[in-house]
């Protein structure tokens, strides 16, 4: 009886800490649904964060990263119903990231549709950023710690990759993945009902 009540508690005063979180963002237009949870010390892109856009019952860890570049008004980010996402995360779009419903993002997992422009007599840091090739991650997805998503990957449904996995290409849905660059290890067989 004392454990639930203290777990009430705690869900309370998290949902409390969350609305005040998220009272900035929300002002300058941050969508989100209901029931969703943040963690302290995100980052949010808050000349763009209205081009975000979370579904309900989502629960983002402490201090992650969002990024749109100020100068994309198109740039847009799309996390679905009932994922969470780790502590340490960098989420940044220069096109379109859309992540699934019901996923898990374990903790320091990157997700980019973009990079630097680099190569020679070019400086990283002011050469600007590449192109965004649009990343989608399917339903129900897993995606283990320390994991890397690169620009254009598309990853289907149910999909399971590998801790420290650095994913360059697109998988079908049921594949599990691991590597640098990520590899298929095998599919998921499909389960009867």
């Amino acid at each position: 009886m004392l454990v639930k009540l203290l777990r009430g508690l705690h869900g309370a005063w998290n949902g409390f800490l969350s609305c005040f979180r998220l009272a900035v963002p929300r002002i300058l237009g941050l969508r989100t649904g209901r029931h969703l949870r943040v963690g302290g010390g995100i980052e949010w892109p808050l000349g763009n964060v209205r081009n975000i856009r979370i579904g309900e019952g989502v629960s983002l860890g402490k201090r992650g990263w969002f990024y749109l570049p100020l100068n994309n008004r198109q740039a847009r980010i799309e996390i679905g119903s009932g994922t969470a996402v780790g502590n340490d995360f960098v989420i940044t779009g220069n096109e379109l990231i859309r992540i699934g419903r019901q996923c898990l993002l374990s903790y320091r997992v990157t997700v980019m549709d973009h990079s630097h422009v680099v190569g020679p007599n070019q400086a990283p840091v002011s050469s600007g950023l590449t192109k965004g090739r649009p990343v989608s991650i399917g339903d129900k997805c897993f995606l283990g710690c320390n994991v890397v998503i690169m620009p254009g990957v598309e990853l289907g449904d149910n999909c399971v990759v590998g801790a420290n996995s650095v994913v360059t290409k697109s998988f079908e849905a049921g594949s599990v993945v691991a590597g640098a660059p990520a590899k298929l290890l095998r599919h998921f067989l499909p389960t009867t009902a």
